[in-house]
């Protein structure tokens, strides 16, 4: 799914509106009814609606979506009209002359001076502004989000929470997103419903906040003219997930499924090991070494039997690659908990010389070796799949300014070294190296705790070693991994997820 710009949106809507061909106001309709099937079926707990609108075409959608609930009988509903009616675009009059008709919704006029009282379990539905917007809100419109903000209601957004720019980060430069939410006054949605894409704003940390959970919603836009639109963005959903499996063989094998290496592990760290090993092997490997430190044995063989161990010369840590025979390997993944000592940094780069043909993965401690000793990026091969967090990808990359610098930085690494990067966080970023960055759909924040990065690797490493390209596995890999971090905070809550039920949850998407 293609993310795109507030321009090409304009762009795609009047293609819709010319080639379909369907009317502005047809349209808008289409908008309102998906919007109530949406609010039906994902919020049914919310049966007192409050719809702030306008006076743009964000406000026609609102006034669309009221028409829609307004023939419901489930819902109690009230229209805030926050523009006088002689303000609203041509989409926004029509559907507010219809609202009028309706003897079951009550239509209040909003002004600075008039602001609504909202009840405590009214659902708020905001229809300011959308994508269009390329400033700070000032004046009445800074006041009314504030009220909204105030409120203490649930806040759903329509398209995108006002105040948020479409294609960048909030257009003020706090340090804290809150605090920039706050600056800005942008409108603080618990749940965002976006019209067929998400915006590239909302993948990224400092105006994200805002969006809070989010769906996107298709209006069946014309397909040719998404086509025509050029974006380096894409949003990865189940479905591109659902197209990149393949089915297992009735009559495969172990053999048949890959023979992968993981080097992890160091004395202390030894549950990154099993971490990666066990996430491997739910991920579908057929084989599995790890190269593990001699005191690490009795740990993996009880964690994770079904690994076969390869033994290095140290008891404490990763210190010598004498023993692998990479070239056996369909896959290899180094880096969860080795540490950075001198002797463990020389024997990774031993492992980079002799492996330069087997599709590799790097995450953790590889990548700070990495950084630490920058000539080491020479010798990693094409489509290579690193997998950093935010400081590590800073080790490697530089300081980063602001989130556009961050992702200019990721483009960089991966056009330039010809690597795969996986950035991990809220929407973890996938870079490839023809510059197409793909943001993932799934994972919540209960995954952000201790090992979660090492499933990930097991994960990926898996499905490196079963023939998906380093393109498929990151992608998939990453999604799996969100899928299964989403099951398990489903079964119980985001703050109980630890990195073990992820793993667990692996088959469940």
């Amino acid at each position: 799914m293609k993310i795109i710009t507030s321009s090409d949106i304009q762009f795609v809507d009047e293609y819709t509106i010319t080639h379909e061909p369907v009317t502005p106001e047809a349209l808008v309709g289409r908008v309102g009814e998906v919007l109530y099937c949406a609010l039906r079926q994902r919020l049914p707990q919310h049966r007192r609606v409050a719809i702030a609108c306008g006076k743009g075409k964000n406000g026609g959608d609102g006034l669309a979506l009221a028409l829609a609930l307004a023939a419901d009988a489930a819902y109690r509903l009230r229209v805030l009209l926050c523009y006088p009616p002689e303000k609203l675009c041509a989409e926004a009059a029509y559907f507010y002359e219809k609202i009028k008709q309706a003897s079951s919704v009550t239509c209040e006029q909003v002004s600075a001076d008039n602001l609504p009282a909202f009840e405590p379990d009214e659902l708020v539905v905001d229809a300011l502004l959308g994508t269009g917007l390329s400033r700070p809100l000032a004046g009445y419109e800074r006041q009314l989000v504030r009220h909204i903000n105030g409120s203490g209601c649930c806040v759903m957004a329509v398209d995108i929470p006002s105040g948020m720019s479409a294609d960048s980060c909030l257009p003020i430069a706090v340090a804290e997103a809150a605090a920039a939410a706050a600056e800005a006054a942008v409108v603080q949605a618990r749940y965002t419903f976006t019209l067929n894409a998400p915006k590239l704003s909302m993948m990224l940390p400092a105006s994200g906040e805002c969006v809070g959970e989010l769906h996107v919603l298709d209006i069946g836009l014309h397909p040719d003219a998404i086509d025509k639109v050029a974006s380096p963005y894409r949003y990865f959903t189940q479905a591109d997930a659902r197209q990149l499996v393949k089915p297992r063989k009735k009559f495969s094998h172990k053999g048949s499924y890959g023979r992968c290496l993981l080097v992890a592990g160091a004395q202390g760290m030894m549950g990154a090991a099993v971490l990666a090993a066990r996430a491997c092997y739910h991920a579908g490997a057929g084989l599995l070494t790890a190269h593990v430190p001699g005191r690490g044995v009795d740990i993996m063989q009880i964690a994770a039997p079904e690994a076969v161990l390869s033994i290095d010369e140290d008891e404490r840590c990763f210190t010598s690659c004498k023993n692998i025979n990479a070239g056996s390997y369909n896959a290899l993944a180094a880096g969860c908990g080795i540490g950075r000592n001198r002797r463990t940094a020389a024997a990774l780069e031993a492992l980079l010389q002799a492996a330069s043909s087997v599709p590799m993965m790097l995450d953790a401690d590889a990548l700070n070796i990495i950084a630490d000793d920058k000539r080491l990026l020479d010798l990693l091969p094409p489509n290579t799949i690193l997998t950093p967090h935010v400081k590590e990808f800073e080790r490697l990359a530089g300081k980063c300014e602001s989130d556009e610098d961050r992702l200019a930085r990721l483009q960089r690494l991966s056009q330039t070294r010809r690597l795969v990067v996986v950035l991990k966080g809220a929407h973890t970023a996938v870079a490839l190296p023809n510059g197409v960055v793909s943001f993932n759909s799934s994972g919540n924040a209960g995954m952000a705790t201790a090992g979660s990065g090492d499933v990930l690797t097991g994960v990926i490493l898996a499905l490196l070693g079963q023939g998906y390209s380093p393109e498929q596995a990151a992608l998939l890999g990453v999604y799996m991994h969100g899928a299964a971090g989403d099951a398990a905070a489903a079964s119980t809550s985001q703050s109980y997820v630890t990195a073990t039920d992820i793993v667990a949850r692996l088959y469940d998407w």
